[in-house]
């Protein structure tokens, strides 16, 4: 049986054929993302424990794997962005994805205990594990498609992200 994510990811897959990408692009999929983290951290601060109420927070994170699948077929069909650009997209990165996934972070790590006696500690741990790896995905697709004077920021700004999710997976571990 075809599972939903999997239609969801074709169903990207084939709109990703049939569109332009550019830096333009490239920073709207950004702010989708970073909106989907945003939405995935309020989820996690108003839960209060059980096992049903933590369907929210899956729902978000398999939104936000989506997403970031989405964003990074779309990088990595773009072209290489002009310095300006890719500064802008770092500028974006560092000054609000960065701290929005460090706050989601936080919130993860301050819902532990509640996460825990849900039964739900090998479920966060992978899905955190899987949202780092999609990152660190999106982040090398990024990073090839900039000028070279401007990976040394980019790759900082990467560090910074993985530290974030680096807390988290500690924490659970």
């Amino acid at each position: 049986m075809l599972r939903l994510s999997k239609f969801a990811q074709m169903a990207a897959n084939a709109k990703n054929a049939l569109t332009s990408r550019d830096a333009a692009s490239t920073q709207q999929n950004l702010e989708t993302i970073n909106t989907q983290v945003e939405k995935l951290a309020a989820t996690l601060k108003a839960y209060a424990g059980g096992l049903l109420a933590a369907s929210g927070i899956s729902s978000d994170q398999a939104k936000l794997s989506i997403d970031m699948r989405h964003t990074i077929a779309d990088a990595n069909a773009a072209q290489v962005v002009t310095e300006d650009e890719a500064k802008e997209i770092i500028q974006y990165l560092n000054d609000t994805i960065e701290p929005s996934i460090r706050s989601t972070m936080t919130a993860l790590q301050e819902k532990k205990a509640e996460l825990e006696k849900a039964g739900l500690k090998g479920t966060v741990s992978g899905d955190m594990a899987d949202l780092r790896k999609l990152t660190r995905e999106l982040g090398e697709v990024l990073l090839s498609k900039s000028p070279e004077g401007t990976r040394k920021s980019g790759e900082e700004v990467m560090a910074k992200v993985d530290a974030d999710f680096e807390e988290a997976l500690k924490a659970f571990a």
